[in-house]
C-alpha cells in the first residue's frame, strides 16, 4: 500500500488527505551533490541560463523544500577536482550559500562524492538518505563511479537505506546518457546487491518527484 508523508509518522491512504505517493519520515537525510566542473559554464539551459546558474536556482528550491523534512539541515557537497562540504543548509541560508558556488574546477570526481555522501550517512546513523547528484558531465572515472555504487549496495541493510538520484543538467551526450542508464538498470549484473540509482533530467523534476523517483525506481 502506498505510504504518504506526515512529519513524524507514516500514514496509509485511508487516513491521509495527502496527494504525494511518497515515503518520507522525520529524520530522513538529504544530500545534494553539485557539479562545479568548468563545463557547467555552458549556456544551454532554459532562458539561456548557464548550467551552473540554472542548477543553483533549482537546487536552492530543492534545498528549501528538503529542509522541511531534514530538520538538522541538508548537506551540500560540491564536486569537481575535490569535494567540498557545506553543512546544515536550511531554508533560511540556502540561497546565500548556493548562490556563491562557482563552476571552475578541472575534473568531475563523482566517485569521491558518492563515497563522502555514504560516509556522512553512516556517521549520522540515518535510516534513510537520498543523494541527489546534479551534473552535466563525464565523471573522471566511470569504473570508479560504478565501484563506489556497488560498494554502497553491498553495505546497506535495506535497498531504501541509501538512494542516488542523478539529475542531468543541460544537453547530455549519448555516451554519458547510456552510462547513466547502465548505472540505473544494469549494475546488479555487475555485482550490485540492489538497484539504488535513478536518473532524470533536472528540468523535468521538482524535489518531491525527484525523491519519489529515487526511492521507487
Amino acid at each position: 500500500m502506498p505510504i504518504f508523508f506526515q512529519k513524524g509518522k507514516k500514514m496509509t491512504r485511508e487516513n491521509s488527505s495527502a496527494t504525494n505517493n511518497l515515503e518520507l519520515n522525520e529524520g530522513d537525510n538529504f544530500i545534494f551533490g553539485v557539479d562545479v566542473s568548468a563545463s557547467m559554464g555552458t549556456q544551454d539551459c532554459p532562458a539561456g541560463m548557464s548550467r551552473i546558474e540554472y542548477l543553483k536556482e533549482k537546487v536552492t528550491q530543492f534545498a528549501i523544500q528538503a529542509s522541511q523534512y531534514d530538520t538538522d539541515g541538508i548537506d551540500v557537497l560540491t564536486f569537481g577536482e575535490r569535494v567540498t562540504h557545506y553543512k546544515n543548509i536550511s531554508a533560511e541560508n540556502a540561497a546565500n550559500v548556493i548562490s556563491g558556488l562557482r563552476a571552475n574546477e578541472s575534473a568531475t570526481d563523482t566517485a569521491e562524492l558518492i563515497r563522502r555522501a555514504w560516509q556522512l550517512h553512516k556517521n549520522g546513523g540515518y535510516e534513510q538518505t537520498v543523494l541527489f547528484v546534479a551534473t552535466d558531465g563525464e565523471p573522471s572515472s566511470r569504473s570508479a563511479v560504478k565501484r563506489a555504487i556497488i560498494d554502497v549496495t553491498n553495505q546497506v541493510t535495506d535497498p531504501r537505506e541509501f538512494n542516488i538520484s542523478f539529475l542531468t543538467v543541460g544537453e547530455v551526450n549519448q555516451s554519458l546518457r547510456d552510462f547513466l542508464t547502465r548505472l540505473d538498470d544494469e549494475l546488479t549484473a555487475e555485482g550490485a546487491k540492489h538497484d539504488i540509482v535513478d536518473v532524470k533530467a533536472l528540468s523535468d523534476v521538482d524535489f518531491m518527484s525527484a525523491f519519489a523517483g529515487a526511492i521507487n525506481d
